[in-house]
């Protein structure tokens, strides 16, 4: 079984993604997998040729490259266009080479048209994603918030049949395993 877990910046996906883990799944994470890509000789050099300007010294800033993608939905889609297919490639090898129960941690899953058994969108409130991203990651507010807005922009999009939504708000109280459980396998 494949399970794709996605929902926005600071919703708690990876959090869910470990839990399901406890039930014999593997986790396969997108973002480990796009800091790989962003490594490729070939991905960076396209990504270079794209935003000269998220370089320092012909060494890529990631977090200027967050500044331009965030403040920007076209730079954003052009960055997806670079890098997504090969983080698809990439999740199609581990998928291919570990054969089993899978689940897959990505914010914007569904774009990149695997095949998935059951989605489980990760929703949580802006005050919390806020929260959990400045704590986490250390990013001004201001640029989570608008990560926040285009991927829930996006998200709004998906028209998904075989979905659960489970809210993961600070004030949610913990998931249980049973709970999970019950929602993936219903």
């Amino acid at each position: 079984m494949i399970i794709g877990v996605y929902g926005t910046i600071g919703a708690g996906k990876t959090t869910i993604s470990n839990k399901i883990k406890k039930l014999k799944f593997k986790v396969i994470n997108a973002d480990k997998i796009s800091k790989d890509v962003l490594n490729s000789r070939d991905i960076e050099k396209q990504i270079k040729d794209a935003f000269p300007n998220a370089f320092i010294e012909n060494n890529l800033n990631r977090a200027k490259l967050r500044k331009i993608i965030s403040e920007d939905q076209n730079c954003l889609n052009k960055l997806n266009s670079i890098v997504w297919p090969e983080i698809k490639n990439q999740i199609s090898l581990l998928i291919q080479t570990n054969p089993g129960n899978i689940v897959i941690d990505a914010a914007l899953l569904p774009e990149l048209g695997l095949e998935v058994d059951k989605y489980i969108r990760v929703k949580a409130n802006l005050l919390t994603t806020l929260l959990r991203v400045k704590k986490r990651d250390k990013k001004p507010f201001k640029e989570t918030y608008s990560i926040y807005k285009q991927q829930k922009q996006r998200i709004k999009k998906y028209d998904l049949n075989n979905e659960v939504i489970i809210i993961n708000d600070i004030w949610t109280k913990s998931i249980t395993y049973k709970q999970l459980h019950k929602k993936i396998f219903k």
